[in-house]
């Protein structure tokens, strides 16, 4: 199944599928990357299992225009970037939103027509201050690296401090440090976005079809806070053994991909 990558006005768009009757899946990433995240499994194992996909670079990230005014743009920038992306597709799509992209999935699906959310280790609403404690705690090789990341002063000890922290133990370290060369700088404004509780956003949510995936080996999100966000949206929840956080990446990642897979054809095929 082929994919295309186009620059739509000042955005990234890359697409994979054909036009359905099932609902398109708008695919949103997460820091510190673009939609080229989707395009090594997700969007071929989607596209192949029949549905029409979509995946956004928000702006200043992947392809998107903005980079040289990265700072400037937050949270609500990027949720124009997935209605921009979502505008003139036949139906509401089903919003697949991962780490910060998570975020900005659940702010779409307030104020703009969606069939359904799935959220893929989703920055928590509580903010990311338990995250970070836990990263501080536990690897903080990783969280010096992704600060070098802003700062772009990477060393090798940081790609292998990022592939240890992104990936599972077993990950091919020349396809990490190749994933690696491609993550860059995150706007400081939405850094500081995350780090703030959102509850307040979230007042008369709609009810709609939902799903929360998380993995065991996430050194970013904790168990608490997928629990939480599953609790808010009375997702279906899955908490995979053997998956960290970059889980559409990872040598893991069709186990991901099937629980989606099966979630999306529950909840949209016809009985």
């Amino acid at each position: 199944m082929g994919m295309a990558s186009v620059i739509d006005g000042p955005l990234e768009i890359v697409t994979a599928g054909e036009p359905s009757r099932r609902p398109p899946l708008l695919f949103i990433h997460g820091a510190f990357c673009g939609a080229w995240v989707w395009a090594e499994h997700f969007l071929p194992f989607f596209a192949e299992s029949g549905w029409r996909c979509i995946a956004v670079s928000l702006r200043g990230h992947g392809r998107s225009s903005g980079r040289e005014q990265l700072d400037r743009f937050g949270i609500a920038d990027f949720v124009e970037d997935a209605v921009a992306a979502a505008a003139g597709l036949e139906s509401p799509p089903v919003i697949i939103g991962h780490s910060m992209g998570g975020l900005v999935a659940q702010r779409f699906v307030q104020k703009h027509a969606a069939s359904g959310l799935a959220l893929l280790s989703p920055a928590s609403l509580a903010g990311l201050g338990p995250s970070f404690a836990q990263m501080s705690l536990r690897h903080p090789r990783l969280l010096g690296a992704l600060s070098r990341v802003q700062s772009r002063s990477v060393d090798a000890a940081d790609y292998e401090a990022i592939r240890r922290g992104l990936f599972s133990a077993d990950f091919p370290v020349d396809l990490a440090m190749r994933y690696a060369r491609l993550f860059q700088r995150e706007s400081l404004r939405a850094n500081l976005e995350l780090m703030v509780p959102q509850w307040f956003s979230f007042i008369g949510r709609p009810h709609l079809p939902a799903l929360v995936v998380g993995g065991a080996d996430d050194c970013f999100i904790p168990y608490t806070d997928l629990f939480l966000s599953s609790n808010l949206w009375n997702a279906e929840f899955r908490f995979l053994e053997g998956v960290p956080h970059a889980m559409m990446l990872d040598t893991s990642w069709r186990a991901p991909a099937e629980v989606i897979g099966k979630w999306l054809r529950k909840s949209f095929d016809p009985p």
